[in-house]
């Protein structure tokens, strides 16, 4: 139901993980050692819809590889809370997967807070935070919020049923 306030904050977490697919989560930079001089070759962009290289002339040694896991937990979450949003009349399964839903967030903050490409390649790079990893700490607290509501709500529910 729409006018549920959770159903707000439920919304606003599978924006918060489109917009994964829009921006970069991480930036990595490469580098290759000549004569024990670190040299940076190469840099470019990771989001959850593949990798960016802004310039056309140099070809990233990650291979896609790396986007799979972001893009795949990504869309599972999405997927997850549209569900959760549709199941309103049974709050229980509601709260289930919501749970599931930050569960596999966390997995993916973990991930990427842990730089996880790095252990994909042999490569030398360094790797920076950008804007779309704070998307995934504000699709946590929307799913966490959205849970304490929904939990008020089934408090409030089976409060009435007792007084009947």
């Amino acid at each position: 139901m729409i006018q549920r306030i959770q159903t707000l904050f439920l919304i606003l977490a599978i924006v918060a993980n489109v917009l994964l697919f829009l921006y970069p989560v991480l930036s990595i930079t490469e580098f290759t050692e000549v004569k024990n001089e670190q040299l940076e070759t190469d840099y470019y962009e990771l989001s959850a819809a593949g990798i960016a290289d802004p310039s056309p002339d140099s070809k990233p040694h990650l291979s896609n590889i790396v986007v799979y896991p972001l893009a795949i937990l990504t869309s599972l979450i999405i997927i997850l809370v549209a569900y959760s949003i549709s199941r309103y009349k049974n709050r229980l399964h509601q709260i289930k997967l919501n749970k599931v839903s930050v569960l596999l967030n966390v997995i993916l903050i973990a991930a990427v807070f842990l730089n996880y490409p790095k252990l994909l390649t042999d490569f030398s790079i360094e790797m920076n935070l950008e804007m779309g990893a704070y998307f995934l700490l504000v699709s946590l607290v929307m799913l966490i919020v959205a849970n304490n509501f929904i939990m008020k709500d089934e408090k409030l529910v089976r409060s009435m049923n007792r007084l009947r």
